[in-house]
């Protein structure tokens, strides 16, 4: 079995860093072409570049959607991403407690973050929304979630389980099972289709293991045991069955799962909003004063294309090969999950387990980013592109040569990468988010995200006292094993 990490304290934390406001980075960024067409996004932002932090570009373009963000504000994938966080804080003991984390996913739709003012349960998807209305939602979940899958024809795989499971690569990033079951447990508390619970697996676990690995020896990275656990049929039998959890498909066992007893350690407590009124107050005054979007695209910039966009692009720079071989290692020891499941839609003998699979892997590892049609009107929002664009975008190599400073190195990467997905249009917050947190977590937040981008943040200052804080009990625990 390999070192718990190979790299030291302060790395991690740079790493850690880099993850969870790389996320937020892509979060904000994408918000600027979230549900436009690849041509709607073209015709208000030419090939770039966006105007963000303190870079500039094509201002955000103002319609009902973008009207009431403010500048460089992240959106719901952000907002469920730190719910997540503050669960694990509260339990503090390496695991995602599922009904814990739904009572707390209820808070934010009723309050928001109240330590920072967001709106309570802004920009809710229809998948999520549907699953918290459900009046079993606190009590199981994983039912409500499946009743709510299956009602719709059991064809739904969006990607609302995805977005937040960043921080779930973190928390116990050196025991694989364990960032498994918290990665499985999250996810199906909102989303029961396979590809979706999957896509948020295949995220968290490439985290946890680029913490264990800088993912600079391809060969040690292949061959890796990463998951000993994984030779055991046993396990793998487990792991299928959570994927029944909730559903009709095990017996009783599976229709009502068993939860953990609540305890004074993992109870959910509601936070103080008689206290916290007081901040977001004092949130909303500062809101008032901070950076507002114009209210109207008058005087925009005439849209000229860029003859140079700077540097090769996402499609010619090439696969990494050491980080294409670790993201390979993660597809290959949990694709299983999807080739077994029998949680599937009903068909008419078809077997959609191999389709789904082979699916997976066109996804994430595409001829190209065009492959992906992240602009697709009618599915935009779905699982597997997400996962897709962000292991394709994750796995690009850095370019040697750019014909612009700009694009010079990781955060050079990082910026080409974004700028392209983000161009692309769709659902392009969350595209931005997971992909932001798998190159912040490949790279480090020093090096790896312009400084420009992530220093203008909105909410920076509370984002980072929050993280740092995160952080420090996670490499504690870390040094404890």
């Amino acid at each position: 079995m390999p070192a718990l990490s190979t790299q030291t304290r302060s790395q991690l934390k740079d790493r850690i860093r880099g993850c969870l406001l790389g996320s937020a980075v892509g979060d904000a960024y994408g918000l600027a072409t979230e549900f436009m067409t690849t041509d709607q996004a073209a015709c208000v932002y030419g090939n770039g570049p966006i105007a963000f932090g303190r870079e500039p570009g094509y201002p955000v373009w103002i319609d009902g959607h973008r009207s009431a963000s403010d500048s460089n504000d992240f959106t719901d994938d952000t907002d469920q991403m730190l719910v997540i966080l503050q669960s694990l804080e509260h339990t503090a003991d390496g695991r995602l407690h599922p009904i814990h984390f739904s009572k707390a996913l209820r808070e934010w739709v009723e309050y928001g973050i109240p330590e920072i003012g967001t709106d309570p349960g802004r920009g809710l998807g229809y998948t999520v929304g549907q699953v918290l209305r459900h009046p079993t939602f606190t009590s199981n979940p994983h039912r409500a979630a499946y009743e709510v899958w299956d009602s719709a024809g059991r064809n739904l795989a969006p990607n609302g389980a995805v977005m937040r499971t960043a921080v779930l690569g973190i928390e116990s990033f050196w025991d694989e099972p364990r960032v498994v079951e918290n990665a499985l447990a999250a996810a199906k508390v909102t989303h029961a289709d396979p590809r979706s619970v999957l896509s948020a697996l295949l995220s968290s676990v490439l985290i946890s293991r680029l913490l264990r690995n800088s993912s600079n020896d391809s060969k040690h990275d292949k061959l890796t045991p990463w998951n000993p656990k994984l030779s055991d049929p046993t396990y793998r039998q487990g792991l299928l069955a959570y994927l029944q959890r909730g559903t009709d498909l095990g017996g009783s066992n599976s229709i009502n799962p068993i939860y953990e007893d609540e305890t004074a350690a993992n109870q959910f407590q509601p936070k103080d909003y008689n206290a916290l009124a007081q901040n977001r107050q004092r949130n909303v005054n500062e809101r008032a004063c901070a950076t507002s979007r114009s209210q109207t695209n008058k005087d925009r910039p005439q849209v000229i294309l860029r003859s140079d966009i700077g540097w090769s692009g996402i499609d010619h720079v090439g696969e990494d090969e050491a980080m294409g071989a670790l993201a390979r290692s993660v597809l290959r020891d949990y694709i299983f999950m999807i080739k077994e499941t029998n949680v599937v839609p009903e068909n008419d003998g078809e077997n959609i387990q191999d389709v789904w699979a082979q699916e997976l892997e066109r996804h994430c590892f595409p001829r190209d980013m065009g492959q992906l049609n992240l602009g697709c009107s009618s599915a935009m929002g779905y699982a597997l592109k997400c996962i897709g664009i962000a292991y394709y975008g994750a796995t690009r190599s850095e370019d040697p040569s750019p014909r612009t400073k700009e694009y010079t190195g990781p955060s050079g990467l990082f910026r080409g990468i974004m700028e392209q997905v983000t161009l692309e249009a769709g659902d392009a917050d969350t595209n931005g988010a997971v992909l932001g947190s798998l190159l912040g977590t490949r790279f480090g937040l020093e090096k790896g995200i312009p400084e420009g981008w992530w220093t203008e943040l909105r909410h920076l200052n509370w984002l980072e006292e929050t993280i740092d804080r995160y952080a420090e009990r996670v490499l504690d625990s870390y040094e404890r094993q």
